[in-house]
């Protein structure tokens, strides 16, 4: 069995900054777990909750595994050190999730949480892989390969292994910078706290993949309690946050959207509305984009060389309704000549036809807009 003191080389408990680095990791493990369980106690939990409780209580775990990754104590755990595996592979898209919801209320009535299939198919190979690892290798075996990733500088099975979660996670920090820029002007961060945080939690992140790459490089236990000691931190910001305002996870969605209305006014000056409007028409009358289930702001922004914040102006100033119910009213308008010409075909085909993911989301949109359901629309329209 490989030496414990060789592989905690760089565990030194009489350097300060190790031992901050090591209290706050112990510490905002405990609250990550804590945090998760408060979320899931909610009376009333939405997506953003749920999404909340699985981010929470991820960190609280990739802490756990850190920390028995620098003491050496993965020896008796290998398979909990081994979670920071999937843990990393997950996060973006959770992060994603929260970024989708806070965005958009009905993207919280999805099936998966604000989440696409798509978003959920890495993620879902490296827990696999995850669970056959753990239980196929031999314990040894999987103490041996830890050793070697916790000791040994250059591209090993760890660190090859390892950067398909990081490029995953750096992936969808992207995706969330790109919808957010907006919130990170210079006037915005004087004025807006929840934009001060949402950039806090950004660059905290960064923070955390820089300590990752120095630990990836020079193998030093001292970054890699740094980028834990950085999740601890971001979490109990969280939690001064919810003790100070209680409900503002909840009301998430209104923040942002109040900010983006606040400083939203001159996004589209100079911009020429009409033809916009008209490229707007064509591209969901002519190409009907709206029979992509998944089609989102952000799809639609890039349609039309436009941002997410300019996109959802034009919608909301010129047509007086939020991206969610635009879509809808083109597919249940084509709902609606369907079951009128084809009435053999059947109602769960229409709404897949038109755009909806599910069939629950199809009737909730069609009574919203019609006053009727499918069958109901479809038997009166045949008198």
């Amino acid at each position: 069995m490989p030496n414990a003191g060789l592989i905690s080389q760089s565990y030194d408990n009489t350097n300060p900054w190790f031992l901050l680095f090591w209290g706050i990791t112990q510490f905002g493990a405990a609250l990550g777990i804590l945090m998760s369980l408060g979320q899931l106690v909610m009376e009333k939990k939405s997506s953003l909750n749920r999404l909340l409780a699985l981010l929470f209580f991820q960190m609280g775990i990739l802490q756990v595994s850190f920390l028995l990754l620098v003491s050496g104590k993965y020896m008796e755990f290998p398979r909990i050190s081994l979670t920071e595996f999937p843990l990393i592979a997950s996060t973006g898209p959770i992060l994603f999730g929260i970024h989708r919801v806070s965005q958009d209320k009905d993207s919280e009535r999805s099936p998966f949480l604000g989440l696409s299939g798509k978003h959920l198919v890495l993620p879902g190979l490296v827990w696999i892989t995850y669970l056959a690892a753990i239980l196929i290798l031999p314990t040894e075996y999987m103490i041996g390969r830890i050793s070697q990733f916790m000791t040994q500088t250059g591209w090993g099975e760890g660190e090859i292994l390892l950067v398909i979660p990081l490029l995953n996670l750096g992936f969808y920090i992207w995706l969330i910078l790109r919808g957010s820029w907006d919130l990170f002007r210079w006037e915005i961060l004087q004025e807006e706290w929840t934009a001060r945080i949402l950039l806090f939690m950004v660059l905290a992140t960064f923070a955390n993949m820089a300590f990752g790459g120095i630990f990836l490089a020079f193998k030093s236990s001292l970054s890699l309690l740094a980028c834990s000691s950085m999740m601890g931190l971001s979490l109990c910001l969280a939690y001064l946050i919810g003790h100070k305002r209680p409900a503002f996870f909840q009301t998430l969605q209104e923040v942002s959207e109040a900010t983006r209305q606040k400083y939203a006014r001159s996004l589209l000056l100079g911009v020429n509305r009409d033809a916009l409007r008209e490229s707007l028409k064509q591209l969901m009358e002519r190409d009907k984009l709206y029979r992509d289930e998944e089609l989102t702001l952000a799809d639609l922004a890039d349609e039309l060389a436009l941002s997410t914040h300019q996109v959802s102006e034009l919608i909301n100033q010129e047509l007086g309704i939020n991206f969610s119910a635009f879509v809808n009213d083109y597919r249940i308008q084509e709902a609606c000549e369907l079951l009128q010409k084809e009435p053999d075909r059947s109602v769960l085909d229409i709404a897949f036809a038109v755009g909806f993911a599910t069939k629950s989301s199809f009737h909730r949109a069609f009574q919203k807009h019609t006053g009727k359901t499918p069958s109901q629309f479809r038997g009166s329209e045949s008198v």
